[in-house]
């Protein structure tokens, strides 16, 4: 019951945090400007707790699902009505030159952004003791047997180059364009490559579960053979490999990823062979004796599966790549059915954040980076509920030295709100028929299990991407 009530606030501190940073940009720059600010709130709805200061009410909403700050000279009469806030006469406030207006509208996806760049330093440095990967290419690392793919041909080692005819160039991306381009008849036409040829197949397609990192049933990541934990007294350690260790080499055969590393290791029972690594951006060779586990059936090293940490800037660009990529299939025809139905709203949020709690902290820290940069890029859309377009409203001002009249921008704020609003209940309601779903009779068939590590203990899974669930938050 304990570890459930910190969940929850984990939660709750980790969203709301993000809703703060949004708001305070907002407040901060509007202060700094000389705008008028009657209400700072976290949440939306009735008030839990608020408090007069200065002039400014602050307060907590019952619904943690947003927030906002009034600023009476940047939206007059337009969401202080929904909101309740209509204190000030809007006629005997000063006036705001434009540019003032659109530093305060987008001063607060702006913090977001520095705030999610900075969730992602944090999520870098505490794997500090991981090394750094460097994006791969779309590898396959195992195709299952009885699969679809692998009666078609598809084998290990083959790279994705295309999906639909769209170009792919990292396995994130091949998850992002295959749930996307999934269709109606949930078909892709996935384009590979090997040293030989390139080719194009139809296959099935599958939305995918928390546990799954891949849409086409039968295929996985090709995962880097990065050592972790290397036992004591094993093959391994009196070979002196190390963890952080990569093995390019393994009886003159090089490795392609791990699962080619824990096949070809079967072959070398109890044979003195070659084996080759990079550590530290060297190669450095040695030798190794495989031995038989009698426990588990195996011929072992004694090493387990090690995992990498992203680079900051390229955990932010992943983020923005999906979000980018999810509003360009929003407004393409063939795309924007398939889109909608994978679109989530608070409730999805929630529930992804709080499978990522149970997780760790640490890749919690990381999915609030991408509600973040989600929730900053959303807001720059040139919608007038959004700060996008006050900021428009505020450039047209600028530019023609014409103000759009209150009376306008109100009534495109109100429409817009109503059909955000209607937006987020549609999304709510299809969220909760998600979440609350009852499991399937039958379990779909995963990619592949685990890997064990050599040692027969069960190995550490990298942190590849899951298939990418798209939020609205």
């Amino acid at each position: 019951m304990l570890t459930i009530f910190l969940s929850i606030l984990a939660m709750l501190f980790l969203f709301g945090i993000t809703i703060f940073v949004h708001e305070f940009g907002h407040f901060i720059v509007a202060r700094k400007c000389g705008l008028v600010v009657e209400t700072f709130s976290i949440g939306m709805g009735p008030a839990l707790w608020k408090k007069e200061i200065g002039g400014v009410t602050y307060k907590i909403g019952a619904f943690p699902i947003g927030g906002y700050v009034s600023l009476p000279q940047l939206d007059p009469e337009g969401m202080e009505k929904i909101q309740g806030e209509n204190e000030n006469d809007r006629k005997k406030l000063p006036e705001i030159s434009p540019w003032k207006k659109i530093a305060v509208a987008a001063s607060g996806p702006l913090c977001n952004v520095v705030f999610g760049i900075l969730l992602a330093w944090i999520v870098y440095i505490a794997s500090y003791k991981l090394p750094t990967l460097k994006e791969q290419l779309p590898m396959i690392g195992v195709v299952a047997e009885d699969s679809e793919a692998y009666a078609k041909g598809i084998r290990p080692g083959d790279i994705i180059t295309k999906v639909n005819g769209k170009p792919v160039d990292t396995w994130h991306n091949f998850l992002v364009e295959g749930l996307l381009q999934s269709g109606k008849d949930m078909q892709i036409d996935l384009s590979v490559k090997n040293a030989d040829e390139e080719r194009t197949l139809r296959l099935k397609t599958f939305e995918p579960g928390n546990d799954d990192a891949t849409i086409v049933k039968g295929i996985g990541q090709a995962i880097p053979c990065l050592l972790g934990a290397v036992e004591k007294d094993s093959p391994a350690e009196k070979a002196g490999l190390k963890a952080s260790d990569i093995v390019v080499e393994f009886n003159e055969e090089t490795v392609r990823d791990w699962y080619h590393f824990t096949d070809i290791v079967q072959s070398a029972t109890n044979q003195t062979v070659s084996i080759a690594v990079k550590r530290d951006g060297q190669r450095i060779e040695t030798e190794i004796t495989p031995e038989y586990n009698e426990k588990y059936e195996r011929i072992m090293v004694g090493v387990g599966l090690g995992s990498f940490r992203t680079k900051p800037m390229d955990q932010v660009k992943n983020h923005a790549f999906m979000v980018f990529r999810v509003l360009k299939g929003l407004v393409t025809p063939k795309e924007s059915g398939t889109v909608a139905k994978n679109l989530s709203g608070p409730v999805g949020i929630f529930n992804l954040l709080w499978n990522m709690i149970q997780i760790g902290f640490v890749a919690a820290l990381s999915f609030t980076c991408m509600i973040n940069i989600n929730l900053a890029i959303l807001n720059l859309l040139p919608i007038p509920v959004l700060d996008g377009g006050h900021i428009c409203f505020s450039l047209w001002e600028g530019i023609t030295r014409r103000r759009v009249p209150a009376k306008v921008i109100s009534i495109l704020v109100q429409i817009f709100a109503v059909l955000l609003i209607g937006a987020m209940l549609l999304l709510t309601w299809r969220d909760f028929g998600r979440v609350f779903k009852k499991a399937p009779t039958e379990q779909v068939d995963k990619p592949a299990e685990k890997p064990e590590a050599a040692d027969g203990e069960a190995a550490a899974q990298p942190s590849a991407p899951a298939a990418p669930d798209i939020a609205t938050p």
